[in-house]
């Protein structure tokens, strides 16, 4: 799915010459383009596009919390239960961070707790809003590991050299308590129990990479930053929570816009997308087929009709519209044999006139090209509307025209 990924300067950094990264995706899986630039020139989402902000790890501290048996619905309660299990672990007044619960929380169970300056992210959203950014989800840079890969297996850990060189950090994930562990890279950081074990991975960014050689001693391999921003977007944290919480119906929508991406880009969805394709065009060429059929159908039907006018009017040389000229052939055979035609002027005045009302009389009655028009009747009178339901059943159309009825044979030219 489309995704643009925005990492926040740290709150340590100089405000002055804080920096955003970025990351654009479209599919969530490769970088189509990455880079650093100021809020105000940061590129602007798609519509359709998921927005991520990542908080940097300098700006999160995990703490481990043993949940009490209440509803997480309750925020109120939550956070005040929350803000008393920290006290004694922050240096920070409650008041003034953010908590966040790890991914599947359990009332009654050990879960993680992010916490971060309520205020700092607070302005960043603010600005990114103010530069026409809205922001769907919030993420750590990088979360503790996953529950059973922990520091109880020696070889679990993973190094990161991350920053600048002006500012360099190292992060342990996961540290000697399971979370993640931020400090400067500098050569104390060498003597860290965490570096000195084998771990899984150790990693630098480009502008970090010889410090981190220099530092750990040790053969480093190179990150790039861009990398490592998809692989926190994936990851299922969300730090959006109590005053920071969407609505309901926007989570919904967020969810179904999500889900409905990962259907169309993940990779993992390819062959149900294919079998849908498959099956759109097979229903394509069903539809296709059906309506060549009937066109082939139509015109066999009209080629028999013309067939049966040329056979029994060879006199007509061209036949435009069989059915009509088969009537007009018609009524003049009917006329060379003296027979009354449903347009003659017998027929026509007979029907209109056998159930006329009585004491109605037109003013003038006038015959043209097989139409009786008849003047001086009222549409209002009540008679005249009696008189008028009962023409179709005498095979007679009947239509008012500037003042005047006119009355003509019904297509079909048939009497009842």
């Amino acid at each position: 799915m489309p995704i643009l990924i925005l990492e926040a300067p740290s709150s340590l950094a100089d405000a002055s010459t804080a920096v955003w990264s970025f990351v654009q995706s479209d599919d969530g899986q490769t970088v189509s383009h990455s880079g650093q630039s100021a809020a105000a020139l940061l590129p602007q989402p798609s519509k359709g596009w998921d927005v991520v902000l990542a908080l940097p790890v300098q700006d999160i501290s995990w703490h481990r919390v043993q949940l009490p048996q209440i509803s997480l619905k309750d925020r109120t309660r939550l956070r005040a239960i929350l803000q008393g299990l920290l006290e004694d672990q922050v240096l920070e007044d409650t008041a003034q961070l953010h908590f966040a619960l790890e991914p599947g929380a359990v009332p009654g169970q050990a879960c993680w707790v992010a916490v971060c300056h309520a205020d700092k992210l607070q302005s960043h959203l603010t600005n990114l809003a103010a530069h026409g950014i809205a922001v769907r989800r919030i993420v750590p840079a990088i979360a503790p590991a996953q529950e059973g890969h922990t520091q109880t297996s020696p070889t679990a850990t993973n190094i990161y050299a991350l920053g600048t060189a002006e500012a360099p950090w190292l992060v342990v994930n996961p540290a000697e308590d399971g979370g993640v562990l931020a400090l400067p890279l500098t050569s104390a950081a060498a003597t860290l129990h965490a570096t000195e074990r084998h771990p899984l991975s150790v990693q630098a960014e480009p502008a970090v990479y010889q410090l981190a050689q220099q530092y750990l001693g040790r053969s480093v391999e190179l990150m790039e930053s861009s990398q490592r921003l998809l692989r926190a977007a994936a990851s299922p944290w969300d730090l959006a929570q109590f005053q920071f919480a969407n609505s309901g119906r926007d989570k919904l929508a967020q969810h179904a816009s999500a889900s409905a991406r990962a259907l169309w880009h993940a990779p993992q969805w390819r062959w149900l997308r294919r079998g849908v394709v498959a099956l759109v065009l097979v229903q394509l060429l069903g539809v296709n087929v059906w309506a060549w059929q009937a066109r082939q159908d139509l015109a066999q039907q009209r080629a028999q009709i013309r067939q049966i006018f040329t056979a029994t009017f060879p006199q007509v040389p061209v036949v435009l519209d069989a059915p009509l000229q088969m009537r007009q052939e018609l009524q003049r055979l009917q006329q060379r044999s003296g027979a009354l035609t449903p347009a003659a002027f017998e027929v026509l005045a007979g029907d209109a006139g056998a159930s006329l009302p009585a004491g109605v009389i037109p003013q003038e009655i006038r015959y043209e090209d097989g139409r009786l028009t008849l003047t001086g009747l009222t549409p209002n009178d009540t008679r005249m509307a009696s008189w008028l339901a009962q023409l179709p059943q005498r095979g007679l159309h009947a239509q008012w025209q500037d003042g005047a009825l006119h009355l003509s044979p019904t297509q079909q030219g048939e009497r009842p």
